[in-house]
């Protein structure tokens, strides 16, 4: 890549640091497109893989202290394990463009639930056994499509929880799987010499500009927090509607 090109990829990871300290989320959603435009998706998503589990661990460490209160994140990062193995066994045997539109359509529901509801929140009854198929589906999309952001945060999102819980129940679940993302490239050799350099780049961009995210994050109240998440996940919806078509 030429200096330009270095900066645009630049500029969309600091953008994507931004919205991950503020949110909890959006790191490869921004940046792994633009990425990928210059060196192809397989390049993008090896890259953007260990500065996107260092900023789930600086989250992590960030609001260490919600963790204690964190209620069934063991279970549901468990439960999204087996899911993500099964998606992984899936992966070379059901159509893409199925799935895709199937996540896209489980995000819609909840974006008109969210929008239309009185009281936005599940219910209690839902929130007791709707962990298990929601952490399975989590699990699956993210072993057959690297996709599972978006439904572990409508969860958390429903459960009304406070915007620390929210963040660092999320990048938890999302450090748990990162980490065996990282190990699953190293054993499979898809690291090269170019990878590595532009991992390490991006990591250093992330470690800087996450912090200001944090700051920002720490100013807005629950309203535009929530309003902010919300918008992440409508144009996650987008996007995946956008690959089943």
């Amino acid at each position: 890549m030429n200096a330009f090109e270095l900066l645009v990829v630049a500029l969309a990871v600091i953008l994507g640091s931004l919205v991950k300290g503020t949110t909890g989320l959006g790191l490869p959603l921004t940046s792994v497109p633009v990425i990928a435009f210059f060196v192809g998706v397989q390049d993008a998503v090896v890259i953007m893989a260990a500065p996107t589990a260092v900023s789930n661990a600086m989250l992590v460490r960030e609001y260490r202290r919600e963790l204690r209160s964190a209620e069934g994140l063991l279970m549901f990062a468990g439960l999204g394990s087996i899911g993500a193995i099964t998606g992984a066994w899936l992966l070379p045997r059901i159509n893409d463009q199925l799935l895709f539109l199937f996540l896209a359509l489980l995000l819609t529901s909840f974006l008109i639930w969210r929008l239309s509801a009185a009281k936005p929140t599940w219910s209690p009854n839902f929130q007791k056994w709707g962990k298990i198929p929601v952490a399975l589906t989590c699990g699956v999309a993210q072993g057959a499509t690297g996709i599972s952001g978006p439904i572990v945060a409508a969860w958390f999102q429903g459960l009304g929880v406070s915007r620390e819980r929210f963040v660092v129940s999320n990048t938890a679940i999302f450090l748990f799987a990162g980490i065996s993302q990282l190990i699953t490239l190293t054993v499979t050799g898809q690291w090269s010499n170019q990878r590595i350099v532009g991992a390490f780049m991006a990591a250093v961009v992330v470690a800087v500009a996450l912090p200001f995210g944090i700051r920002i994050g720490r100013t807005i109240d629950a309203a535009r927090f929530n309003m902010a998440v919300s918008t992440i996940i409508a144009i996650c919806t987008i996007s995946l509607l956008i690959r089943a078509f």
